[in-house]
């Protein structure tokens, strides 16, 4: 006998650009947060969850991910969004990036434009530490 679940997992349909989006709030929340916590854990880096609403430092955040490599920021975007809690979009997400990878990245580009091109200033000193933990964060595709 099969007992039948309770619910369905179903897949929402969402554009590219909604995916964009969350991948770019996933990947500012993790940068927040490996500015906020450091090198300071022997355990490694471990994104605290509650804080994914409301991430920390995300004004130091959006100037470390303006002041890197496109091709960083979008494997941080992807990071940041395969690292938030599992809402049934992950499968997706991991299905769009082999069969439509280069139109996430497009997406990427021009969803970070449209809401930061214009407001950053990237003078300010950088962490480099930061910038060296977020290459060992995102790896290559």
């Amino acid at each position: 006998m099969t007992i039948r679940p309770f619910y369905e997992p179903r897949i929402l349909e969402m554009r590219l650009e909604t995916y964009a989006g969350i991948a770019i709030d996933g990947g500012l929340w993790l940068v927040g947060e490996l500015l906020a916590q450091g090198s300071m854990s022997d355990h490694g880096f471990i994104p605290d969850p509650s804080y994914i609403y409301q991430p920390r430092l995300r004004e130091a955040a959006i100037p470390e991910l303006s002041c890197i490599k496109e091709s960083l920021r979008h494997r941080i975007f992807i990071a940041g969004f395969l690292q938030l809690p599992d809402n049934g979009a992950q499968a997706t997400f991991r299905r769009l990036l082999v069969t439509h990878g280069e139109m996430l990245d497009e997406a990427f580009r021009i969803e970070w434009k449209r809401r930061y091109g214009g407001m950053i200033d990237v003078s300010g000193p950088h962490d480099t530490t930061a910038i060296e933990l977020l290459h060992k964060l995102a790896r290559p595709r």
